[in-house]
């Protein structure tokens, strides 16, 4: 029996997976704190729902099901447009990706975005091995700490890391923090559920007080974390967005992007970019506007999810491609 799924879960990673869009096409968002939430946002998330499934293979087949299969098909979905485009079009191509071994070279792919399933790949693996390995909290949280600073300390000095490995460091405490955070009741209804939205003021209030009064950035692509407090403004500004989309509930389009996120990120980029070389070619300004590329490249990502749930389940989490081995019971005569 399938679990009944968290609607507000849903709706959060829908707000997520707009802003990713949104700020790729280049729309301008300026509200506090909100500039930083992407990322943070996802991989908090994803530790909420952590789990071991029994450790060692089990818990790696599910992953690569669930993570590396979508980011290898995409990978190398890109890798095909990329060489089509040099082949036959290439006053077209403007990236900084260099091919099918970027993977190992580069922090660019010419499908940009599913850097974040790599990165979330690693990011479940190395956690998995420490809940397996280590038992006490204080001991996990020690040690998800100093891999975090490790990470850290990789992107201050600019040592690049193939895999995105360096990122998935950097990003480990916001995973940790996930984790934990479902010891608290936030993922279901409770008595506190009344006061969500004075939560949610409270947590921006903080976020936005941070913003004005100390340094800070994010960008996890490229494996930058400045300033001490761009922890504590994308945590409080994650925990806002929860809380709100707690008292929400569900907005049927963006709860629908949310729910299938995975597909929204794996092929909006390969139509925006399309979208931004030919649409102001028509002539029209309406259409060569941020904006409106943003909402066509929303509509025609969202058009992607049943196309991609029918012809290719297994390369967007919705079916696994590899069977978790099956333990033979032994006949007793």
């Amino acid at each position: 029996m399938s679990q009944k799924r968290i609607e507000f879960i849903d709706l959060a990673k829908g707000i997520c997976i707009l802003l990713v869009v949104l700020g790729h096409c280049g729309t301008p968002i300026n509200i506090p704190g909100l500039e930083i939430v992407r990322m943070p946002l996802y991989f908090i998330i994803s530790g909420l729902f952590f789990k071991d499934y029994g450790g060692g293979l089990n818990f790696f087949i599910k992953k690569t099901n669930k993570i590396l299969i979508p980011f290898l098909f995409f990978y190398l979905l890109g890798c095909a447009a990329y060489y089509g485009i040099k082949t036959f079009a290439p006053q077209l191509l403007v990236t900084d990706a260099d091919g099918i071994l970027d993977i190992f070279t580069n922090r660019q792919f010419f499908n940009g975005p599913i850097w974040f399933l790599l990165c979330l790949f690693w990011c479940n693996i190395i956690f998995c091995q420490i809940t397996l390995n280590i038992k006490k909290d204080s001991a996990r949280i020690s040690l998800v700490a100093l891999l975090g600073f490790i990470g850290w300390l990789l992107g201050e000095k600019g040592f690049f890391v193939p895999m995105f490995i360096d990122v998935a460091l950097t990003a480990l405490p916001f995973f940790a923090f996930g984790y934990y955070l479902k010891k608290s009741e936030i993922l279901y209804p409770n008595k506190m559920d009344r006061y969500n939205i004075v939560f949610a003021i409270l947590f921006w209030s903080a976020a936005y007080i941070m913003t004005r009064t100390t340094e800070y950035r994010l960008s996890f692509h490229y494996n930058g974390l400045e300033g001490w407090s761009t922890y504590f403004i994308s945590i409080t500004s994650v925990l806002a967005v929860l809380f709100l989309c707690k008292t929400i509930r569900h907005i049927p389009f963006i709860s629908y992007c949310g729910r299938y996120s995975i597909v929204l990120l794996c092929v909006h980029h390969m139509i925006y970019r399309p979208l931004m070389v030919l649409l102001p070619k028509t002539g029209i300004e309406l259409l060569s506007d941020k904006w409106s590329i943003a909402i066509i490249t929303l509509l025609l990502s969202a058009l992607c999810i049943p196309v991609c749930k029918k012809l290719i389940p297994w390369f967007i989490a919705q079916k696994d491609l590899i069977k978790v081995p099956q333990k033979r019971e032994k006949n007793v005569n």
